[in-house]
């Protein structure tokens, strides 16, 4: 039986009315996938980006932390060079002759600024030259009460005066001249590796 053709023409406007909606829908869930694919890739990208920026950082932290540690090494290393250096420095110079006269000329340069009674405190080695210590110490007269005693705590050598009227203390141990003297040791030491190739 044949359609009236109201019906056939509201059925075929209907089926147009569908389809075009279904276009349309087709089409918007299209341009939603699109957009949800550009958000996501525009997210993996930034992502992407940012995971790569932060291990770049890291390696970068990481190499100038690498080069600290290894600049600790070295100077860790140049610090036992100079220490070795100049333990052997001072045990050569303990058997030299001019450390007795660097000795004696020590005491009697604090004895010249002390007024009366002088204590000189020495390594125990050093306590061989008392009749020469007494003499450098009392030489201006005014220094006639010298006392001589070991200090266990001077282990290279020079010696420690005390000012016994004023409680003034004259440090003239080889420990006290090193440390006073250690930054421009420390300098041309450096100085004379960096000219032989060793960097610091």
């Amino acid at each position: 039986m044949k359609q009236p053709p109201l019906e056939a023409s509201i059925r075929k406007e209907a089926e147009e009315t569908i389809h075009a909606i279904r276009e349309k829908e087709v089409l918007e869930i299209k341009g939603l996938d699109d957009a949800c694919a550009a958000e996501i890739k525009e997210f993996r990208e930034s992502a992407e980006a940012g995971t790569r920026a932060k291990i770049e950082q890291e390696r970068s932290r990481l190499e100038n932390k690498g080069l600290l540690e290894r600049r600790k090494l070295r100077l860790r290393g140049l610090d036992d060079f100079i220490d070795r250096m100049v333990k052997e420095a001072v045990g050569i110079m303990r058997v030299d002759p001019r450390y007795d006269a660097f000795l004696l000329d020590r005491v009697r340069l604090a004895a010249g600024e002390i007024q009366a009674g002088i204590e000189v405190y020495l390594k125990k080695e050093d306590l061989t030259l008392e009749k020469e210590i007494r003499k450098a110490a009392g030489g201006k007269r005014r220094n006639a009460d010298v006392a001589l005693r070991e200090d266990a705590a001077i282990q290279w050598g020079g010696c420690a005066i005390r000012d016994e009227s004023e409680g003034r203390i004259f440090n003239n141990t080889i420990e006290r001249i090193y440390y006073r003297k250690s930054p421009t040791i420390r300098r041309e030491i450096t100085k004379i590796l960096n000219e032989k190739g060793f960097s610091f």
